[in-house]
């Protein structure tokens, strides 16, 4: 793909450009939830790749492609979704699961695979619909612990 440094830059950075609009105060409380599933997101990442679920393209060195994935669209959105649904559990499962459902189902595997970030090898969608699920829940999971935390410690 042609100009694909100026591509993996921008997936980066553009959705990092709607961060201010988040507040400071919602940054600050997802912000260790997100990054905690942009960790775990990288090492199923590298256990799908080592067990051929999937395959990510180069990247920029030293970074493989889906780093630019995870630490721009996916870690933002995580920030977005707990923003506008944390505390609604439906609301944060059914908007999940609309995501979820089309990027798997409508288009975006087709976008990430055409646009070189990454590609199933022997997952299935379906089966790549249920660690998205897992994600998500352990997600929220993660967030309720953590606010649970935050709330016993000003006490």
């Amino acid at each position: 793909m042609k100009n694909s440094k100026a591509f993996y830059m921008a997936v980066l950075i553009l959705p990092w450009l709607t961060v201010p609009f988040l507040g400071k105060k919602a940054f600050k409380k997802y912000l260790p939830a997100a990054i905690f599933i942009c960790t775990l997101t990288k090492a199923i990442d590298l256990f799908g790749e080592r067990k051929n679920w999937w395959r990510f393209y180069k990247g920029i060195p030293p970074l493989d492609s889906m780093n630019f994935f995870n630490f721009g669209p996916y870690l933002v959105t995580s920030l977005w979704r707990l923003k506008l649904t944390y505390g609604n559990y439906p609301l944060y499962f059914i908007s999940g699961s609309i995501l979820h459902i089309c990027f798997i189902f409508f288009g975006g595997l087709k976008f990430v695979n055409h646009y070189k970030i990454f590609t199933l090898e022997k997952l299935t969608k379906f089966q790549y619909l249920g660690i998205n699920f897992i994600r998500a829940s352990l997600l929220y999971a993660f967030q309720f612990i953590n606010s649970k935390n935050v709330k016993s410690s000003k006490k």
